[in-house]
């Protein structure tokens, strides 16, 4: 019987740390990114079915400045709206980069469990003729047992 192999790969440390590198490096060329909220009050943001509406809403403060009050700032707006262009592209690479971590990680972790259950299974049967191995067995299967429990759904009174 075969063991799973949905990955096979090695990550250097020196590539890890390289990678990690040009992830601080892009970091330098975006230095206007905020990580919180400059605020904690609750924003109205902008999604997709929402960039017609707020490209409108642009051309009508640009068209009509005349009706605009004197505080609003028809440049700082359209560079929100530009930024927000700008960004996108962005966004798109760094969801892909992300995505594709994400689905090695879970190939990764897909192998090793299976992986796992084969070598738990093997030192189960070891254990019955090798009384040294017992100690480990009995400890992968605390953990086994944590881990394949059902997860009780809660009641409703």
């Amino acid at each position: 019987m075969s063991i799973q192999n949905k990955i096979s790969a090695v990550l250097p440390e020196a590539e890890k740390t390289a990678a990690l590198a040009s992830l601080e490096e892009v970091k330098t060329h975006l230095p206007f990114l905020i990580s919180t909220p400059t605020d904690q009050s609750p924003r109205r943001t902008m999604g997709p079915a929402s960039v017609e509406y707020v490209g409108l809403c642009l051309e009508g403060a640009k068209k009509y400045p005349d009706k605009m009050t004197g505080d609003f700032d028809t440049p700082e707006f359209e560079r929100d709206v530009n930024l927000i262009g700008q960004l996108w592209s962005v966004r798109i690479a760094l969801a892909d980069l992300l995505a594709r971590v994400d689905d090695t990680m879970n190939a990764a972790s897909s192998d090793a469990m299976v992986t796992s259950d084969k070598v738990y299974g093997l030192l189960k049967s070891a254990a019955k003729e090798d009384g040294a191995i017992k100690e480990l067995v009995a400890r992968i299967a605390l953990r086994y047992k944590a881990q394949s429990r059902p997860k009780k759904k809660p009641t409703t009174e």
